[in-house]
């Protein structure tokens, strides 16, 4: 079965495929085109087991779907006519769309009918002539128009409010999940911190961003001996070490920085200060601070472990590229581990 079998989906379905579709794609980064969206849009219907597994094996291996990939998925299990799906959902939009854009017309084509009636009972009040019983007519007449055409646009405008809420809520709804689903793909789900995908992107603003007075840095912050630590006491002492690490740096780089989760037990951050002797002291308290963390054992509360970690830092210059700064950060990151650790590196590009 196709999915273009399934045509005639309401608004609220192809909603409802939308919320569990947009959060994938963008956690695997997946560009939102209509062959990608007929592939997972099928994949979250859950309507062809072979097709979602072999995509399971393709996400498991490289954390998306190439453009080929893509292709070669479609090609196998779907058909031209399944990217109707994704029209009928953009249709459906902009049926909404269309919707209101009825509504405020119709509601302003009455309002202007409205408007005549009032000019018009205004001028036959005006010439009527209350000495006379036909006079008198003339008024309860206007009256009772005027009565009529209220009620009705009263009806009407309420109409068109409960149909504008209907839209404004489920289009606020969807922007919600796109919005949720994106904040989710960017952090990361250990720690909470941003992660690496986000980190990729911010770098290159951060070093495009035009120079201002000042020190900007990159720093790389690696926890010292921390593989030896988590094969002896185990991945959750070692979960709970890179945690508290974790809410140290964004303790103390929240307020001159952003910090990311690197990969694995390393961490970096990029971070704005007036002066290097600020940047150095900054550093140096945030390490101090670090090698206060103690990691313990819950039962007999003995310290299993004192934390500390090393710090690279690469000074942005006017031209740096994202790959050279990370680079520089990178050096004097092993520059700092192989003078003994639990210190600060410093490299001006």
């Amino acid at each position: 079965m196709t999915l273009s079998a399934q045509a005639g989906h309401s608004l609220s379905f192809s909603s409802h495929c939308l919320k569990q579709a947009i959060p994938l794609m963008v956690k695997y980064k997946i560009p939102i085109t209509p062959l990608n969206y007929a592939l997972w849009y099928c994949y979250v219907s859950e309507k062809n087991h072979e097709l979602s597994q072999e995509l399971d094996t393709i996400i498991n291996k490289y954390n998306t779907c190439s453009t080929e990939q893509a292709n070669y998925l479609f090609n196998k299990y779907l058909s031209n006519d399944d990217m109707a799906l994704f029209y009928q959902l953009s249709d459906g939009f902009s049926d909404v769309v269309g919707k209101v854009h009825h509504d405020i017309s119709e509601a302003l084509t009455y309002s202007a009918e409205f408007d005549s009636v009032l000019k018009e009972c205004r001028d036959k009040l005006n010439e009527a002539d209350i000495s006379q019983e036909s006079g008198f007519d003339e008024v309860l007449l206007c009256v009772e128009r005027l009565s009529d055409k209220s009620a009705t646009l009263q009806n009407r405008a309420q109409d068109f409010q409960n149909q504008l809420a209907h839209a404004y809520s489920e289009i606020t709804e969807l922007k919600q999940e796109l919005i949720k689903s994106q904040s989710k793909a960017e952090r990361d789900p250990l720690t909470g911190l941003f992660n690496r995908g986000k980190f990729d992107e911010d770098v290159v603003q951060f070093c495009q961003a035009p120079d201002i007075s000042g020190v900007a840095v990159l720093v790389m912050v690696d926890i010292d001996h921390f593989k030896s630590f988590n094969d002896t006491f185990g991945h959750q002492k070692g979960d709970q070490t890179l945690r508290a690490v974790a809410t140290k740096l964004l303790k103390h780089v929240s307020s001159v920085g952003q910090v990311y989760r690197y990969g694995g037990e390393e961490f970096c951050f990029t971070a704005h200060f007036a002066t290097i002797s600020d940047m150095t002291n900054f550093t140096q308290q945030l390490r101090q601070a670090i090698t206060k963390l103690q990691i313990k054992d819950p039962k007999s509360e003995t310290i299993l472990r004192h934390v500390t970690a090393s710090f690279g830092v690469a000074i942005k210059s006017k031209n740096s590229q994202p790959e050279q700064l990370i680079a520089i950060a990178d050096r004097a990151l092993y520059l700092a581990k192989e003078h003994g650790r639990n210190r600060v590196e410093i490299i001006e590009e």
